[in-house]
């Protein structure tokens, strides 16, 4: 499976980050980029609210990855038939480039 080089952080989860220290939202980003990365999963047992945050952005991560996915597939396929024909000159003496 081809991975993403990043993902996408969403301005809408700011409320949820607002709500977390800088401590607590510096593990959780770190958190985030280890499994963006690896898909390694961070164990926040110890810290209710980093859990929910980190629950709740992993999701988004998998959607990003999933629709990633998806356009690399048709990309791909749409290579398979060629790509875009080339366009008719108009005018005898136009060339098209």
């Amino acid at each position: 499976m081809k991975k993403p080089k990043g993902f996408f952080t969403y301005f809408h989860l700011a409320s949820v980050i607002d709500k977390l220290s800088d401590a607590q939202a510096g593990r959780l980003y770190k958190a985030l980029m280890r499994y963006g990365d690896s898909g390694e999963l961070t164990d926040f047992s110890d810290d209710l609210a980093c859990d929910m945050a980190y629950t709740l952005m992993r999701g988004e991560i998998d959607v990003n990855f999933e629709r990633y996915q998806e356009i690399c597939e048709k990309r791909t396929e749409a290579g398979k038939k060629g790509g875009r024909p080339p366009k008719q000159p108009t005018d005898k003496n136009q060339l098209v480039s």
